[in-house]
């Protein structure tokens, strides 16, 4: 908007000529230049004409936000104390008679002279100029030289009838002699739609955010802003990391508010109005939508064309070659939405009908679900089920919202109760899959109490184990106790209650019950039962989490064995929670191995677990948007265990980052539910209290999570915190504590038998005792790993402790580079410098601790904070924030954050 209106600003025409489509942002143009003029002090006259042919004086105000520029009419004539009004017309005979022309408008520039020097004229909405108006403007604009008295005028494409017959003729002969500039405002690019939305967020869009409003609005800035209002209404945008995230499943739950500017269709009449809605459901379906639009309202099909023609003028519709398109996808919603029940079943059903005989095409898939699902009843029910079904369960990941209107509708239209059970629980699935676990359990409710007779063992089985997954997910832990302690007998065979009980247990986090528990439904469980899965698994994982390996080893050596294989979405489960207990360990080669044996790929992998993945392989940037997605809408990705494992690993590579109050943000929505493997989420904390400098409280929380570990058996992920400890102990100079991490390290790596215990013992061993050839051996393993944080980590920390020779910190340094580890890079440094280590390119150096300090005030860290983490002074700070203020420009802390949060200084 500020290059247009500086191009009006500095064109020197008499006549500059603002053209676009209907939202574009003309009339809001003519209000900032009102401003800018006024603030010049300079006269602006304005008037604005209207569809009937009137014309009238107008003043234009933004609103409070800035967002919009609609014009505020003001009485015809003059107001105290300002001069008098120009007005162009209507002045009658003027198009017939060039006089009358030159007269009206010989008096208008005498009007805009009384006025004084530099006066501009504003024409809003040209497309309605009567033929008089017309040939009184172009009297006018001769008159004017464009530096001391101009005019602006504002022209909507398409152009009433008026303005599209004759304006070309007059603009071409203006053109002629150079007395116009024509100014065009496009629609909004992605790129600049983003720039849009992240000003007006505070934050910055992500893509899918940015798909999905140009999708919808085609970069029409009135379509942008309405959107936005609506995708607030109804909390489709969540902000997790200084991000907006779109959230599809919550556009499920409201309607689209009938905005003012679909109500441009309505203005033009009943008639036009009537053709409006049902196009709103019939323009997909090509050139047969005129025809089936006059079948529908009971009129010829020439009438409907020539009412399309009239919204097609008013800028509602487009046309090309033979179909016709809503000028703004959204309007065509709000439209449709407008139609009553039966208005919307009807139209719906003779679109139906019509693809059915082939006699019509939608190319939109998506848009042929919804006119099913519109239609109901009124069209072959069990056939719309079907293909509703089909299309829920083919969806992607941004139809989520479409994808729970369509499985609804076909549980509502299936033809017996054992086929509405099954579309009830997918329905239920889908929505436990986004998020929203209270609906879910709504849902499951429903199923298990008024379908329970016409559901097979394993449907059962499977709602029963997702409404356990659904309190967990609420954080409602007393009816899981109830059923893991058995004071709720749950209905079925006795193998069918024990893998209940074990999965009750599991996500509690009482393994051991659990895995009794697994062991007990197994020799009970018919091999092809959906139960048999789930037991398996928290046989094979909850004796992993205990530290013994030996079932979780034998399953993935025998995966020909493993149950119901053969099914697609039981295989990748079954592949999904391996992957949990590989990574989970840190095994990332095993992890890489199982899905290329599978021939899978990584894509294949529940989120959390590619989350996991990511910070292994040092793809710190992949993990962040895969955990902060995951926050945003509330998702329980994969074997419950996975997701405590992705806030561990993430957590830990943004804390190196130094983006601390993300990491706390993430480890908040880790403790929403009631997450399984819940001690992760306590190391995980315990690594941000320690970047902020406070050591002894990292202590106590590693030792406090230890000892909750330990009291429920599990052991998993307390290799990596027991050598945290150690390394803590050692700077606190609690040397009982790190001896006793010693021996828990030793045992835990001669329980876990991993490598990543192996590693982490080596090291607590070489830390503690000054062993060389402990402090190799865990070199060794760490190389041969070739994890890169885990290395560059491992470097530091041997170096620290003088068990490495201090020239690998430039090995270390590099690795961190590629990680942008910048709070361990500038820890590194500090390092370098004390062992004597020169670290080059001083530039750079500069250039990455301003980087580090502007995230770490980009993270809301008050200065105290920010010298805790960077083991300074607060005094030290404040010189550093005010020299990077001189060199940035930046006035404040306040403005520095903000141009952080909103990504104007790129970090």
């Amino acid at each position: 908007m500020e290059n247009h209106l500086n191009a009006v600003l500095e064109a020197e025409t008499p006549l500059v000529l603002v053209t676009g489509l209907t939202g574009t942002g003309r009339t809001t143009l003519l209000a900032r230049l009102s401003e800018r003029y006024e603030a010049d002090h300079r006269h602006v006259s304005a008037m604005r004409f209207t569809p009937s042919g009137d014309a009238a004086p107008a003043r234009f105000v933004l609103s409070s936000d800035g967002r919009q520029g609609e014009p505020a009419t003001r009485l015809r004539g003059p107001v105290s104390g300002e001069p008098t009004w120009a007005t162009i017309g209507p002045v009658a005979g003027a198009a017939a008679e060039p006089a009358v022309a030159l007269r009206a408008a010989r008096a208008a520039a005498a009007a805009l002279h009384r006025g004084g020097d530099r006066t501009v004229l504003l024409l809003d909405d040209l497309q309605w100029i009567d033929r008089d108006s017309l040939a009184v403007l172009a009297a006018l604009i001769p008159l004017l030289d464009g530096r001391r008295f101009s005019c602006v005028g504002a022209l909507r494409i398409p152009a009433g009838e008026v303005a599209a017959r004759h304006g070309p003729e007059t603009l071409n002969a203006l053109r002629k002699e150079n007395l116009v500039h024509t100014l065009r405002l496009p629609p909004l690019t992605k790129d600049s739609l983003a720039d849009k939305l992240r000003r007006s967020l505070g934050a910055i869009p992500h893509s899918s955010l940015v798909d999905h409003v140009h999708a919808l609005t085609r970069g029409v800035h009135s379509a942008v802003a309405e959107t936005m209002d609506m995708l607030r209404q109804c909390g489709a945008i969540r902000v997790v990391n200084r991000c907006a995230y779109f959230v599809p499943a919550m556009t499920a739950k409201n309607s689209p508010p009938a905005f003012e500017a679909v109500m441009s269709a309505y203005a033009l009449g009943e008639a036009e109005w009537d053709v409006a809605k049902v196009m709103a459901f019939l323009a997909p379906l090509g050139g047969r939508a005129p025809g089936l639009t006059g079948t529908v309202i009971g009129i010829p099909e020439q009438e409907v064309l020539d009412r399309l023609e009239v919204l097609r003028r008013a800028g509602v519709l487009h046309r090309t070659s033979a179909t016709w398109r809503f000028a703004i996808p959204l309007h065509a919603a709000v439209l449709a939405e407008s139609c009553g029940p039966f208005e919307r079943r009807m139209v719906a059903a003779h679109a139906v009908e019509a693809l059915w005989s082939g006699t019509a095409t939608c190319a939109d898939l998506g848009h042929r679900a919804n006119l099913l699902a519109a239609a109901g009843r009124s069209v072959d029910p069990a056939r719309a089920a079907e293909e509703l079904l089909h299309r829920a369960i083919e969806a992607g990941e941004d139809q989520t919202a479409s994808a729970l209107h369509w499985l609804d509708a076909a549980g509502e239209l299936a033809g017996d109760r054992p086929q509405r059970a099954k579309t009830l629980l997918l329905l239920a699935t889908t929505y436990h899959r986004n998020g929203d676990y209270e609906q879910s359990l709504r849902i499951l409710r429903l199923v298990l109490t008024d379908f329970a007779d016409v559901m097979n063992a394993d449907a059962t089985f499977e709602a029963r184990s997702l409404f356990l997954h659904g309190l967990s997910g609420c954080a409602d832990t007393e009816p899981l106790r109830e059923i893991a302690d058995g004071d709720r007998r749950a209905p079925g065979d006795p193998g069918f209650r024990a893998a209940l009980r074990a999965t009750a247990c599991a996500l509690l986090d009482r393994w051991a019950e659990a895995a009794r528990w697994a062991d007990t439904a197994t020799p009970t469980v018919h091999h092809g039962r959906s139960h048999a899965v789930a037991s398996r698994l928290v046989t094979a994982l909850g004796g992993l989490w205990q530290g013994q390996a030996e079932i979780f080893e034998r399953s993935l050596t025998e995966r020909g064995q493993w149950p119901l294989r053969e099914v697609a979405r039981f295989r990748l489960e079954q592949v999904d929670a391996h992957l949990t207990g590989l990574l989970l360990n840190g095994d990332l080669c095993r992890a890489e191995k199982l899905l290329a044996d599978e021939g899978l790929s990584w894509n294949d992998a529940g989120p959390a677990n590619r989350a996991t993945g990511a910070v292994l392989r040092g793809d710190f940037r992949a993990a962040t948007e895969l955990a902060c997605r995951s926050v945003a809408c509330r998702s329980a990705p994969g074997f419950a265990a996975a997701t405590s494992g992705m806030f561990y690993a993430t957590v830990s590579a943004v804390v190196s980052q130094g983006r601390l109050t993300t990491a706390r943000e993430l480890v908040s929505a880790a403790r929403e539910g009631s997450p399984v493997l819940g001690h992760l989420v306590d190391f995980a904390e315990a690594l941000i209290d320690r970047a902020l400098g406070d050591t002894s409280r990292a202590a106590d929380k590693l030792r406090t999570a230890l000892r909750k570990a330990d009291k429920r058996g599990l052991m998993v992920g307390c290799d990596v915190a027991r050598a945290e400890l150690a390394d803590l102990a050692l700077e606190l100079d609690d040397t009982k504590t790190a001896e006793r991490c010693l021996v828990e390290a030793d045992r835990l790596a001669h329980t876990l038998r991993t490598d990543r215990a192996a590693l982490l013992a080596s090291f607590v061993r070489a830390a503690v005792t000054k062993d060389p050839d402990a402090a190799t051996e865990s070199l060794r393993f760490a190389h041969v790993r070739g994890q890169p944080f885990e290395l560059s980590v491992l470097i530091t920390r041997l170096v620290k402790h003088e068990m490495a020779d201090p020239a690998l910190l430039n090995e270390a340094y590099e690795l961190m580079a590629g990680l942008h580890a910048l709070m361990h890079r500038a820890n590194t440094r500090t390092l370098m410098q004390l062992k004597g280590i020169v670290v080059t390119g001083r530039r750079n150096t500069l250039e990455e601790n301003e980087r580090l300090l502007a995230t770490l005030v980009g993270e809301g860290l008050s200065n105290k904070q920010i010298a805790a983490a960077l083991d300074t002074s607060e005094k030290s700070v404040e010189g550093r924030l005010s020299r990077l203020f001189v060199r940035s420009g930046y006035r404040s802390r306040i403005e520095l954050s903000n141009a952080i949060v909103t990504g104007e200084r790129r970090l």
